[in-house]
């Protein structure tokens, strides 16, 4: 989805920050509920599953799938441009990222910025944990690097949980979808540090979230709700 300790870096504070909450996790360990108690393995399509007891599996994207969302009264696309070697080509509403395959960010720019260095962790987060089913939590630690002309490093701890199912209307209608939230703290050197609050509600039949709220002290908020989603030929 980084060091703001001079002046002159502040204005460029914001380039990394949702970066943390999307990717970069150094170690990472999923706490889900005991072995007995996991729910069965049921895929949440439509509102009339038991939704105390779904799970929602890992999706298969494909280049060329596309989501349309409004975020501040316009509409913008969010689009896979390329998959490579289990690494996937993403434009988040115009901004150029690296993902993985279930579209957690390896390299990120701002969202909120018109221009800001690439941010790069040395391995993708978990912002969605897959299988993802109500009461799972994790939590992540992890190394994250600003590229360009002011590098700069530091370490960045994610706790998400998954608060339990929802109806949740947006632009596109209304879909039964998982509520998740990752808090995250980021730190680095000369006492930097940083607090964010991701939201977003995730809808196995659109295979990604249809609303999203994100919250950053330094990045500001961004807030997307989807309008479509077009699959790819090959995702039909």
């Amino acid at each position: 989805m980084r060091d703001r300790m001079t002046l002159a870096q502040l204005a460029g504070a914001g380039t990394i920050c949702l970066a943390m909450a999307l990717a970069g996790c150094a170690a990472s360990v999923d706490h889900p509920s005991p072995a007995a108690d996991l729910p069965p393995t049921v895929t949440a399509n439509a509102a009339g599953v038991d939704s105390d007891r779904a799970q929602i599996k890992k999706p298969v994207l494909h280049t060329g799938d596309v989501w349309i969302d409004r975020i501040q009264g316009s509409d913008r696309e969010f689009r896979i441009e390329g998959i490579n070697d289990g690494t996937m080509d993403v434009s988040f509403w115009g901004t150029e990222m690296t993902t993985d395959d279930a579209l957690n960010v390896i390299v990120y720019r701002s969202l909120t910025q018109s221009s800001s260095e690439p941010t790069k962790s040395d391995k993708p987060g978990i912002w969605f944990a897959f299988p993802l089913y109500s009461g799972k939590t994790w939590e992540d630690k992890y190394n994250w690097e600003l590229l360009g002309a002011a590098p700069a490093k530091g370490k960045g701890e994610d706790r998400g949980s998954v608060l339990g199912w929802e109806d949740v209307t947006v632009p596109a209608g209304t879909f039964h979808a998982l509520k998740v939230v990752v808090l995250s703290r980021y730190y680095g050197a000369g006492g930097y540090n940083d607090d964010s609050t991701l939201t977003f509600w995730y809808a196995a039949e659109v295979n990604r979230f249809v609303k999203f709220d994100y919250r950053d002290t330094y990045d500001g908020a961004l807030f997307a709700e989807l309008v479509s989603y077009k699959p790819s030929a090959q995702s039909k």
